[in-house]
Order: structure tokens, then C-alpha cells, then sequence
């Protein structure tokens, strides 16, 4: 077997941190690149600084609908009375400088005209249609400060900064500040190309009647649907058999034409996992087993200049070394620097008691409670083949690898799905 230098001779198990850094320093990101219009651009990953072409707000302007005026006119011992002497409506300013003693009616959005450094509320002023007039009692004039209700030109986007930096995967709010700076195009790394296989003898599609000893598939259709939502471009390479035979050809053509090969099934040590020996066989296997549970026969290794990463068979172990151990990597390759987990600390609303020696990822739900705050309850089943368990957690408890249980009342770790990209 062909092994690069992150495998250790002792086959001693890597930790993940160990792995997803030995792994990061492996993976050298895509540089290709392509423009996309605004509304093609959710998701991808921007590929270099994106400059502010103007100042937002371009323009003093309103905060409010009210009456533009001088600050110096209001008076704090009688009432304030003031002629309303035009309108400065959003999109339509006041066309001239408005003289010392007077006011204009100001929607929000609207641009300050020439001369007051205030806006008043409606709400505030005593207002009289009929003669032109506004009035204020002394004791809101009192309350009113200079640039009152006045949003300053450029105190949102200055002109020549950066607006969003390279290597942002692009949220929607992202592509609207891109909008607003009159961008109608960005130029983004290309699409990541992903091939998905799963192996089995047992498995068969969905829609076909079950043999003896046989099983519908599932897997791909966890990683199908994560990699559709990181922005991939997915092929299918459907159920292989175990038969070094048929895997291999399969295996060595989807690797010439895609960025990345994810597999499940195959990678432990049974008489029939051959995914292993065929990546070995075809290129190099940098790193094999985690200290992980669920997930520990991971395969880490390249196929010429595509990536290889061999997951686990069972369902649970699959999701999880996938959003754990395979998403971070997947993000670096496609040009953007994966974050950490978001963790939540919540209170144990169960008891559980393990070895130590692995990081270790129960299925779990978590639930207001108002006296405690956040509980946290586990699947009570903890088998890594029970799919219905995934469907019922909206997350994961992560234990450390010293760590030898859980007590209910003792703060634990709690990864929410959507903060791995699954919502």
C-alpha cells in the first residue's frame, strides 16, 4: 500500500484535530474562476477583495419621516414655529438651500438639503396643513441634538475599502451589499466537482423490490444533499460492488475529471472493504482511521490531482465524519477557510458514561428549559447504523477525548446542525 507522510508507521490513530490539520496543509484550493450574475452567486466563494465603488449612504440623508431644520432655530422657553417651505422626498430633493428660519417636509431616505443639521420626528411636531406651519413645544425642542435623526454620507461603505473579502462564501446579505455598490456580476472560484459512490453487494435503489440479505442505500443521499448545499457540482457514481474489478475503473475515471472523490462503505478491514486497496492501488493514502466514534475508519489520500476521502458505511457514521471531518476540507479546496463548529453550552438532560481516549459525537435535541436555560437530551439508541436517530436530532454533543462522561446537570458541548451547514 502506498502511503504519504501524514500516515504514522505505529498506525496509531490521529486525533481530528490531527487529521484536518495534516490534512489542510495537503489540499491546495481551486484558483479557476468565473463571473456570475448577483442571483447565481448565493453560495460560491468570492475570489478576490471586492472594492466599494461608492460611499453608502452617497449622501446625507434621513432617518426618518420628518421636517429638515436649523438645530439654532429651535427655541427651549416658547414654542418653536417654523413655515414649511417645500418637500425633500426620497428620490426627489429639495432643489435649493433652505433659508434660516424655515423647515422642510423629509421622508426617510430623503438628502439633507443645503443648510439644516436636524431632523424632527412627525410624530413630534404640531403640524397645520392648511397654513404651511410647524410648531414644537419647548420641551421636545429641548430633547432635539445637533444631526439629529441625520444618517452621514459614508457611514455605512466608504469608497476604496474592501466591501467583502476574497474567499467569502457568499451569503445573501453579502450579494445584496455587492447590489447596493451597483455590482450586477462577481467573479467567484468556479464550482467545486464532487463524485459520489457508495459500495456494497447489500445495496439496492430505492423503488425495487428487496432480495434476501439485501437493503435500500441511503448514504448517498446524505451526501448528495451536503454537498448540493456547499455549492457543488455533484455527480452521481451510483452503488458499486464489492469487486476490486468493477471499483476500480469507476473509481480512477471519476478521479481524472473531478476535484474530489466521496465514498462510503469500503474502508474498514473486512473481507470485502476493498475502497482502501483500490485507492491505494490507484495513488497514494495519506492517512486511514481517526480516533473518532462514530466514524473511525476514515480514508484520507489523492488519486493524481483529485482528492480522495473514503467515509464510513453506516449512515450515522457517514453524516457525521462528513460534517466533522469532510466539510472542512471540502471548503478549503474550494478556496475558503473553514470555521469552527459553532458550540453552544448547554445543560445534560441525561447520563452517559464512556471510555476516553476519542472524541465522541452523540445524536441529540436540544430544549428550553426555564429554570436551567438550554437542555440537551441524547438518542437513546447510539448505534451508528440507526438513520432515524439523525431525522430526530437537530444536533450533535461533542465529548473530548479525556473525557470519561456525562452527568445530567453537567454543561456540555452542543453543536447545532445549522451551524454545520445542515438547517
Amino acid at each position: 500500500m502506498s502511503s504519504g507522510d501524514c500516515c504514522d508507521a505505529s498506525d496509531r490513530l490521529l486525533t481530528l484535530t490531527e487529521a484536518l490539520a495534516a490534512a489542510l496543509r495537503f489540499i491546495s484550493p481551486i484558483h479557476e474562476t468565473e463571473t456570475v450574475a448577483l442571483f447565481d452567486a448565493y453560495g460560491r466563494v468570492l475570489a478576490a477583495d471586492l472594492p466599494a465603488r461608492i460611499d453608502v449612504p452617497p449622501h446625507d440623508n434621513s432617518a426618518m419621516d420628518g421636517f429638515a431644520l436649523y438645530w439654532a432655530d429651535l427655541k427651549l422657553d416658547t414654542p418653536t414655529r417654523l413655515p414649511v417651505i417645500g418637500d425633500a422626498l426620497a428620490g426627489h430633493p429639495y432643489p435649493a438651500a433652505v433659508p434660516v428660519g424655515a423647515t422642510v417636509r423629509i421622508t426617510t431616505g430623503g438628502v439633507i438639503p443645503d443648510g439644516p443639521d436636524a431632523v424632527v420626528m412627525q410624530e413630534q411636531c404640531l403640524i397645520a396643513p392648511d397654513t404651511g406651519w410647524i410648531e414644537l413645544e419647548a420641551q421636545t425642542a429641548a430633547r432635539i441634538r445637533r444631526g439629529e435623526n441625520i444618517r452621514r454620507r459614508g457611514e455605512d461603505v466608504r469608497a476604496g475599502t474592501v466591501l467583502l473579502p476574497g474567499g467569502l462564501r457568499l451569503r445573501p446579505q453579502d450579494v445584496a451589499l455587492a447590489a447596493g455598490q451597483g455590482y450586477a456580476a462577481l467573479t467567484v472560484v468556479r464550482q467545486l466537482r464532487v463524485a459520489v459512490a457508495s459500495t456494497g453487494d447489500e445495496l439496492h435503489p430505492p423503488g425495487v423490490d428487496l432480495p434476501p440479505g439485501a437493503i435500500y442505500e441511503s448514504n448517498r443521499y446524505i451526501l448528495i444533499g451536503l454537498l448540493r448545499r456547499l455549492g457543488c457540482v455533484v455527480t452521481d457514481l451510483g452503488v458499486l460492488r464489492d469487486e476490486r474489478e468493477v471499483m476500480l475503473p469507476v473509481l480512477r475515471d471519476a478521479a481524472a475529471t473531478h476535484d474530489v472523490l466521496l465514498t462510503s462503505g469500503g474502508v474498514s478491514v473486512g473481507a470485502a472493504d476493498r475502497v482502501k486497496e483500490v485507492i491505494a492501488e490507484l495513488g497514494t493514502i495519506q492517512f486511514w482511521r481517526l480516533a473518532v466514534k462514530p466514524g473511525k475508519p476514515v480514508t484520507f489520500g489523492r488519486i493524481g490531482d483529485c482528492l480522495v476521502l473514503g467515509l464510513p458505511g453506516n449512515p450515522v457514521s457517514v453524516m457525521v465524519s462528513f460534517l466533522l471531518f469532510a466539510r472542512p476540507l471540502l471548503l478549503r479546496r474550494m478556496a475558503t477557510m473553514p470555521a469552527e463548529p459553532l458550540r453552544v453550552r448547554a445543560v445534560a438532560d441525561f447520563s452517559f458514561r464512556r471510555k476516553p481516549g476519542r472524541r465522541e459525537w452523540l445524536r441529540a435535541r436540544l430544549r428550553p428549559d426555564p429554570a436551567q436555560g438550554w437542555l440537551v437530551m441524547i438518542y437513546p439508541t447510539h448505534s451508528s447504523g440507526v438513520l432515524s436517530s439523525l431525522s430526530w436530532a437537530d444536533g450533535l454533543i461533542e465529548l473530548l477525548e479525556d473525557c470519561t462522561g456525562v452527568a445530567p446537570g453537567d454543561t456540555v458541548d452542543y453543536l447545532p446542525f445549522s451551524g454545520l451547514g445542515v438547517e
